[in-house]
C-alpha cells in the first residue's frame, strides 16, 4: 500500500512513473538515433579545436583536388574530445564508408588482416583505443600503412 497525497492509503501507485530507460546505462535504438542526430556532420558543425579543423580541412581539400583518398590521419586525445566524430566527418567529407573497431577487438594479426583485406577502396578505418592492440597487430598495421599491403 502507498500513501496518497490526499492522505488515505491506496493500492494504486502514486507519484511519478519512472521509465526503466532513465536508469538503464545501455543505449537503446532511440537513444542512439538521438545521439546520431546531434553529432556534427561536417567540419563546419564541429565546435572547437580550430587548428585541428583547419588541418583536416586542408588535408581533405587536397585529397579531393587530387581525386584521391586522404592520407593517414592520427587523432589523439583524451576521451570525449571528438575523435570518433572527426573520423565520421572525414568519411562524410570524402563521401566514403567508415568501419569502426577498437584495439581490444583485435587480438591477433590475423584479426587485423581480415579487417584490412575486406575494406573497400577509399573506406575509412577508425581504430579506437589503438594503444590496446596486440604487438603483432601493431606491426601489421604499420606495414599496411607504409606499403599499402597486408
Amino acid at each position: 500500500m502507498n500513501w496518497d497525497e490526499t492522505g488515505p492509503e491506496t493500492d494504486e501507485p502514486t507519484g511519478p512513473v519512472f521509465d526503466d530507460r532513465l536508469v538503464d546505462a545501455d543505449a537503446d535504438g532511440e537513444d542512439t538515433a538521438v545521439e546520431a542526430a546531434l553529432r556534427p556532420k561536417d567540419l563546419e558543425e564541429f565546435v572547437g579545436q580550430e587548428k585541428v579543423r583547419e588541418q583536416l580541412d586542408l588535408v581533405l581539400k587536397a585529397a579531393r583536388a587530387r581525386g584521391a583518398t586522404a592520407d593517414h590521419v592520427l587523432l589523439s586525445g583524451a576521451p570525449g574530445l571528438g575523435k570518433t566524430t572527426l573520423s565520421m566527418i572525414i568519411a562524410a567529407e570524402m563521401n566514403a564508408p567508415i568501419r569502426i573497431t577498437s584495439g581490444p577487438a583485435i587480438q591477433h594479426a590475423g584479426d587485423l588482416a581480415a579487417i584490412l583485406s575486406s575494406l573497400q577502396e577509399g573506406e575509412v578505418l577508425f581504430l579506437d583505443e589503438i594503444h590496446r592492440m596486440s604487438r603483432p597487430a601493431e606491426e601489421m598495421l604499420y606495414m599496411a600503412m607504409e606499403d599499402f599491403r597486408v
